[in-house]
């Protein structure tokens, strides 16, 4: 039976399925696509699965998924027997489900088979409180007012249990809680809750990249929008936090030539057409060396997709090497179509995925994405972007915590400052359009003439 046939089945209201079916469907589901578990780990607990065997091959799903590794056929077969080997032998391994993944076509209606499995767990265990309270209530010494207190208490710890994700948490344990992390702050001296992005104006007005939340990073083309994040990530990195930076558009030696030219003084276009001269190599084997114990940390994944850099950072995260993610940018990342979905879905979905990524991994992550084209066919001549601006999806400004676009002033025809009257040569700007918990504003700052270096911002030289 394919999991489009128990898809009808299930939403026509038919009886005739089994929910050993629809959990093959989950598990075969989980397998397929890796970035599934996101959504479902949340909702199911093994011991909802009704077969023992899936709920064994799902404990495994998701301790590969707690160590940040990607569960497949491979993996999560090693990881059961790792788990269990003589249940591994019992069962035949992961072989018990691979003539049903043949038949899956998509993943979209994951999130229906998780709660129907959830649902037949709830029904399991509700028949069998009643019949425990039944067979208690023809015990002729039995107390009324004690079954009732029982049924309640009963009734109670099944509803705290069909709650998905943590439990709602009474203000004052929050409270202290949140006090102690101050406390320990003011102690130690460490702030532990943001990164400040080494751009003063910005770390002015925004207070940093704080853990658990998505900071969108948006910009026109070559206005310098992966300058400026590369530059947060160096300044993370010499300040001695662990940087993640995924690049879906630069490659390695790309970055590196940047890199190069930005710190090691080198003449970007000289290196990229002529080649490095001996000074030029001088100058980048003493960069080189400087960088050799940097905790910067980069990849080059050409249509990454939200699962693999999940499970990247997550295994960072365990090894204490990732304290900030960086993702270069939103739209090259791949997409995953679940039928007739649209792009602004798609991108929705990614943003989402990247979201429940910086929760999950308690970190804050900064992503890039790009600007509608109209947004410089506006009537507007200085073009000032706005959120509406954000190319594609809406999704977007509703999911971020923080959004900010590069603004390049001498692009627009903008040569000094409409207040100061200072020189906007050479000087960029980031909108601050929206701060879940904070301020919005204006940060300034400054770059050279290759774009290879951002610095703060200083008031015009006499």
């Amino acid at each position: 039976m394919t999991t489009d046939n128990i898809e009808n089945k299930i939403f026509a209201g038919e009886n005739n399925i089994s929910v050993e079916q629809v959990e093959e469907a989950v598990i075969s589901a989980l397998l397929l696509d890796a970035g599934a578990i996101v959504g479902t780990f949340p909702v199911l607990k093994p011991e909802m699965f009704s077969d023992p065997l899936l709920s064994f091959i799902y404990t495994a799903i998701r301790t590969l998924n707690d160590r940040g590794e990607k569960a497949d056929l491979v993996t999560t077969d090693i990881e059961m027997r790792c788990l269990n080997e003589k249940r591994w032998k019992e069962m035949n391994g992961i072989a018990a489900i691979h003539t049903l993944m043949m038949q899956i076509r998509h993943t979209g209606n994951l999130k229906q088979y998780v709660e129907e499995v959830k649902r037949q767990y709830m029904l399991r265990l509700l028949a069998t409180l009643f019949t425990t309270l039944q067979t208690k209530a023809h015990s002729f010494d039995s107390s009324y007012m004690a079954l009732i207190e029982e049924a309640e208490s009963s009734l109670l710890e099944l509803r705290e249990d069909g709650i998905a994700g943590r439990q709602i948490t009474r203000i004052g344990k929050t409270a202290n809680d949140v006090l102690e992390m101050h406390r320990e702050r003011l102690a130690s001296g460490i702030d532990t809750m943001r990164i400040l992005t080494g751009i003063e104006e910005f770390d002015y007005v925004t207070g940093g990249l704080y853990r658990g939340e998505l900071t969108v990073g948006a910009g026109r083309p070559g206005d310098g929008k992966t300058a400026v994040a590369m530059q947060i990530a160096m300044n993370a990195a010499l300040a001695g936090k662990h940087v993640c930076f995924f690049s879906l558009e630069m490659t390695a030696l790309q970055t590196m030539n940047r890199l190069f030219a930005g710190y090691g003084g080198v003449d970007a276009n000289h290196l990229r057409i002529d080649g490095a001269n001996p000074a030029d190599l001088a100058k980048m084997g003493k960069m080189a060396d400087e960088f050799q114990n940097l905790p910067l940390y980069f990849d080059h994944t050409s249509a990454n997709s939200v699962e693999n850099i999940r499970a990247q950072v997550m295994l960072q995260k365990r090894k204490k090497q990732c304290d900030l993610a960086v993702v270069d940018y939103l739209h090259l990342m791949k997409m995953e179509n679940h039928g007739k979905d649209t792009l602004d879905q798609m991108i929705g979905r990614n943003i989402q995925g990247l979201k429940q990524l910086a929760l999950d991994a308690d970190i804050p992550i900064l992503v890039l994405s790009q600007m509608n084209r109209n947004s410089v066919n506006r009537a507007d001549r200085a073009h000032i972007p706005d959120l509406h601006d954000l190319r594609d999806s809406g999704v977007i400004e509703q999911v971020a915590d923080c959004v900010y676009f590069v603004y390049i002033p001498e692009h627009n025809g903008i040569t000094t400052d409409e207040i100061t009257g200072e020189s906007l040569h050479l000087v960029g700007k980031l909108y601050i359009r929206k701060t879940r918990n904070g301020s919005t504003g204006i940060a300034r700052y400054r770059y050279n003439e290759s774009y290879t270096r951002i610095t703060n911002y200083t008031h015009r030289r006499s």
